[in-house]
């Protein structure tokens, strides 16, 4: 039986969201896409203005159509109206896994941000799953997936940080898309996705004295460095491997922030590598984070 969130719950998790953003400007609206003008941009969800009704009318809606055996493009534009009809998106804020975090490490007296930067939210319609995202489904992806905590320092698991899990790209890849490569011509670009991370830290570091970045995967790694000094245009790991738990500055509209680039934990056997759980452990000790949530085991 799936677990959904309580009327009490949602109502933490979009009053952590007010309190870190308390406003959203036309700087983070537009990277959020909640005018909704481009096509998939539909997982996240203004959350000063929804309701725990609203999120409950998707979640239905969202259950009905997985049951009517549709095609991946039908599916998707059927997701699609439900969502423009029910006037939230797919998550109650920015994505089903910052909404978890959020519900799970958000208190007013802390003082500092950990954000956790994937590259995107996988397709509105993935062809081996069945089951559609739903605002309201507690599913608990980061904590109860072994291969992510691995990605992810114990800081984040026992709440001594508050975590945010943010995509770099932050809308749904097309209905029956692939799972994971680069960019193509999705209405957004690269540099435009950066100009949209500028407007989250700006907006999160009035909130919070202290800010680090941790990024999963080479697609964002390639993004971001664009915005490092002093660093070389290596891969990922041929970066990781020179330069083993290096905390690296990310300049961010006159601001540097701590950032550390690891491998992503999809493809959990860069962690099984002794030189780059290595950068991941230093790495996450430096910035005072404590050691990765688990160790890396071979299975």
């Amino acid at each position: 039986m799936e677990e959904l969130y309580e009327r009490s719950e949602v109502e933490h998790v979009l009053a952590a969201y007010r309190s870190i953003f308390p406003s959203i400007g036309g700087s983070l609206s537009k990277y959020w896409g909640l005018s909704r003008k481009r096509a998939w941009s539909y997982v996240t969800t203004d959350f000063h203005r929804a309701t725990y009704e609203q999120l409950k009318l998707l979640h239905d809606r969202t259950a009905a159509i997985d049951a009517m055996g549709l095609s991946p493009v039908e599916k998707g534009a059927a997701l699609r109206d439900a969502s423009i009809g029910s006037g939230v998106g797919f998550s109650m804020g920015v994505c089903p896994w910052t909404d978890n975090l959020l519900l799970k490490t958000y208190s007013p007296e802390k003082d500092n941000l950990t954000i956790l930067l994937g590259h995107d939210w996988y397709p509105i319609v993935v062809k081996s799953r069945n089951r559609s995202d739903s605002p309201l489904r507690n599913d608990d992806g980061l904590h109860y997936t072994p291969k992510y905590k691995v990605a992810a320092p114990q800081a984040i698991f026992d709440g001594s940080t508050v975590g945010l899990f943010l995509n770099l790209y932050p809308d749904y890849r097309p209905p029956g898309d692939g799972k994971c490569g680069a960019l193509r011509n999705y209405g957004i670009s690269y540099e435009e996705c950066l100009d949209g991370l500028d407007a989250v830290i700006e907006a999160v570091s009035v909130r919070f004295q202290t800010v680090r970045i941790i990024s999963w995967g080479a697609n964002v790694w390639t993004a971001l460095r664009a915005r490092v000094r002093n660093v070389p245009p290596l891969a990922l790991m041929a970066h990781a491997k020179g330069t083993p738990g290096e905390i690296l500055a990310f300049e961010s509209s006159g601001k540097e922030i701590q950032y550390l680039p690891i491998a992503h934990p999809s493809h959990p056997g860069n962690f099984y590598r002794a030189d780059h759980l290595s950068h991941v452990r230093r790495g996450f000790e430096a910035m005072g984070l404590g050691l990765p949530a688990r160790s890396a085991n071979r299975p």
